[in-house]
């Protein structure tokens, strides 16, 4: 065996399925659920899911139990193999592991801690059957600097945050750590957190956040470092801070950080724009304290909460203004979990629960939005004629998963729908009739999950009910317009039109037909085209009549 290779037949042991609480629970149950760890586990100390969970179902998890072990499942916990050890020679300890994001293809698994008394990182190209060692280096010094945070870019690149007792440092290297860059420095704490732009690639952009209430981003791939805040002479922030970019940092250069100081919560900043930080979360449970935050691809915030039954926070639109909303989640959660770290990958979400020492998962279904289906968007001639009103209109939509009721609003205003809506009511259907609507008239409507908690609204469809044809109006026969010397008790008559089940009839001496002294409608409309007055008008004066139908 090569030096500094170890050998997976030095150490695997086999393990049975262990369970310390129920598997995953149903997918469409919109709560944290446990997860099967190892049996005897004293800490989980980190997690690296595959970055395509949803194919492989693959995890490795870092854990104590009188010695630290690096363990791997391939069946989402199901049953799980000990893949590395600090039992193993020249291994001090682990209490990190991060996969390059092109594991899929590559199985390259990076952990790190000490070994030989000197901060070490372990790389494996096989998915963790061997690893070799590196241990860290200044190139300056030669000093050996220690493992406080880091990103991994890609197989052979990454970031490590570093601390000299007098600065923040973050070293990178291109060949998994047989060399680093000079230390750029990051303020003067030690560093809790970086992370790399969405589109690292393009504009090599990083933000670090300290153990002081800092937050340092670089825009030159790590060569310098500047404060966010520029012009912060004090730390603009407090506690142990970690660090978010928006998935649209390209086009909005909104970045985000929370604090673990009890009350502070979450804060936004737009590089170039503002000139402070913004706290967004008036929510936060009191005596919050955040330990992580991630955003998705989407644009959902998340943040957990470390203190006792906080829970998570969850914000759907974070750059919203003037505050946007966030919501704690809590359900699935043991009394007393104290949920720590968090990690995103594609839909599911994983966090530590430290008290009762479970490995949590979260499906958070309610991020998407709600898919409208009918009626069609942009659909014409949309609902039934009755009595001149539009009826048997219903809005659907497809169930969304995790969804227990949902609201929807229904506007004709083109210019600012639904401020607020002429229209709108809660259901538990994925359905809605509507009441009567106008006819001829364009309508526009959205729908929401609003319970267990709120998802984004759907897309913004409209449609445009019929037109009332102007041939239903049916032809007078008689008495004939202009004629003279009609009875005093005349026969009504007029044409039919299909589809009326009666019709309405006006007489009136004014053209206006305010004061009508014929007035068949409702309950009295008449079921045939023709009709006997039954009452005497006057003499010598002039009359009006209509017909009006009316339509099932």
């Amino acid at each position: 065996m090569r030096p500094g290779a170890l050998g997976l037949s030095l150490l695997i042991i086999l393990t049975s399925t262990t369970t310390i609480s129920p598997a995953v629970a149903n997918p469409d149950e919109l709560e944290w659920s446990a997860v099967n760890i190892p049996a005897g586990i004293s800490e989980i100390i980190d997690l690296a899911p595959s970055p395509d969970y949803s194919w492989d179902n693959t995890l490795f998890i870092l854990t104590w139990d009188g010695a630290h072990s690096l363990w791997r499942s391939l069946n989402s916990g199901t049953g799980w193999e000990r893949v590395f050890s600090s039992t193993l020679p020249n291994v001090d300890s682990i209490d990190k592991v991060k996969l390059s994001p092109n594991y899929s293809s590559s199985r390259v698994v990076f952990i790190a801690g000490t070994g030989g008394g000197n901060p070490a990182i372990w790389k494996s190209t096989d998915n963790g059957q061997t690893f070799t060692q590196q241990t860290t280096s200044d190139p300056a010094t030669g000093a050996p600097f220690t493992i406080d945070t880091w990103a991994v870019v890609n197989d052979t690149t990454f970031f490590v945050g570093s601390f000299d007792g007098s600065n923040g440092l973050v070293y990178s290297t291109t060949n998994s750590g047989a060399t680093y860059t000079t230390g750029a420095e990051a303020g003067s704490q030690s560093l809790n957190s970086i992370v790399l732009s969405p589109d690292y690639e393009q504009d090599e952009t990083i933000l670090v956040g300290n153990n002081n209430g800092w937050v340092y981003w670089s825009d030159d791939n790590g060569t310098s470092f500047e404060p966010l805040p520029a012009d912060a002479v004090t730390p603009p922030l407090t506690g142990s801070i970690t660090v978010a970019f928006d998935p649209e940092y390209s086009q909005n250069k909104t970045v985000y950080a929370a604090s673990t100081s009890a009350d502070r919560g979450i804060y936004r900043f737009i590089i170039g724009t503002s000139t402070s930080w913004e706290s967004i979360d008036s929510t936060l449970p009191s005596g919050g304290m955040v330990s992580q935050v991630v955003v998705s691809a989407g644009g959902t915030l998340y943040a957990t909460n470390f203190k006792a039954d906080g829970g998570m926070e969850c914000c759907f639109d974070p750059t919203s203004s003037p505050q946007p909303i966030f919501e704690t989640i809590t359900s699935g959660l043991d009394d007393g979990a104290t949920l720590f770290g968090l990690w995103l990958h594609e839909t599911r979400l994983w966090s530590i629960d430290t008290t009762n020492i479970r490995l949590m998962t979260f499906i958070p279904a309610l991020t998407l939005p709600v898919t409208l289906t009918s009626p069609p968007n942009q659909a014409t001639g949309i609902g039934t004629i009755i009595n001149y009103t539009i009826s048997n209109v219903s809005l659907d939509w497809e169930v969304l998963r995790g969804a227990t009721s949902y609201q929807w609003q229904l506007d004709p205003d083109p210019d600012s729908p639904f401020a607020p809506a002429r229209f709108e009511d809660n259901t538990t259907a994925s359905s809605a009739p509507l009441p009567a609507l106008e006819p001829a008239t364009t309508y526009y409507w959205r729908v929401r999950g609003i319970e267990p908690a709120s998802s984004p609204w759907s897309a913004e469809w409209s449609f445009t009910t019929s037109l009332i044809p102007t041939t239903t109006a049916p032809t007078l026969y008689r008495p004939e317009a202009g004629s003279s010397g009609v009875q005093v008790t005349p026969v009504f008559e007029w044409s039919g039109i299909t589809g009326a089940n009666s019709y309405e009839l006006l007489a009136c001496t004014e053209t206006s037909f305010s004061n009508p002294v014929i007035l068949k409608v409702d309950a009295y409309a008449l079921t045939s085209t023709s009709w006997q007055c039954n009452i005497g008008l006057d003499y010598n004066t002039t009359y009006y009549w209509n017909i009006r139908p009316q339509q099932v």
